[in-house]
């Protein structure tokens, strides 16, 4: 029988779980109100306008720091307590989405997202700070440059030139700025209908 804990120490949820399974995560700061609910309204009306594309779910939204295609479940709690000592000095701060854009910007659209438009350089630091840690206890650190962003979709088959002027539309949107207090440690669920994802501990910052 699966038995998966979170327990509360010094402020901080811990995890633990006994099973041996691979987990597929990451870390990021969650899209809080009222960013979240209007996020959640603008996917909507982008999913009414290019059906033809597979939109994240609304409590997908997130900023991704670092992930994990597979990690060992022994190494979470040690995850944890690198992200913790990211956050440790952090401060909340305020930010913004705006901006919709897309992975690569060569009009061959793979990945559609939003940027961020306020709380770019402190995401950034934040970003920093955790793969410094992470890399101190032996994790393998991020490829890819990091560029602050929330993925909203991912089209099924190659935009035709009607549906990119149809996204390229929604381009100037904005959500409304909200506070950044935590990061999470999410496990991602593959699915037919999109991946779900489980908050496995929250990290608070200036713990």
């Amino acid at each position: 029988m699966r038995q998966r804990v979170v327990v509360g120490i010094a402020g901080r949820e811990r995890y633990s779980d006994r099973n041996r399974e691979p987990v597929r995560a990451f870390l990021a700061i969650p899209v809080m109100p009222p960013a979240f609910g209007e996020g959640v309204l603008l996917l909507d009306r982008l999913r009414a306008a290019l059906p033809d594309v597979r939109w994240v779910r609304g409590e997908g939204l997130h900023l991704t720091l670092h992930f994990f295609a597979g990690i060992d479940e022994n190494d979470v709690q040690r995850v944890l307590d690198a992200a913790g000592e990211a956050c440790a000095p952090a401060t909340p701060f305020t930010a913004q989405l705006g901006g919709l854009g897309c992975f690569p910007r060569d009009g061959d659209e793979r990945v559609l997202w939003i940027g961020m438009s306020q709380g770019a350089q402190e995401t950034a630091a934040l970003q920093g700070a955790v793969e410094k840690a992470l890399a101190a206890k032996g994790f393998a650190g991020e490829e890819r440059a990091f560029t602050p962003h929330v993925t909203l979709g991912r089209p099924r088959t190659r935009f035709n030139d009607a549906a990119r002027r149809t996204w390229q539309r929604f381009a100037g949107e904005t959500l409304p700025e909200f506070a950044v207090a935590e990061l999470c440690l999410y496990r991602s669920h593959p699915g037919p209908g999109g991946s779900r994802y489980e908050v496995l501990a929250r990290l608070p910052f200036g713990d």
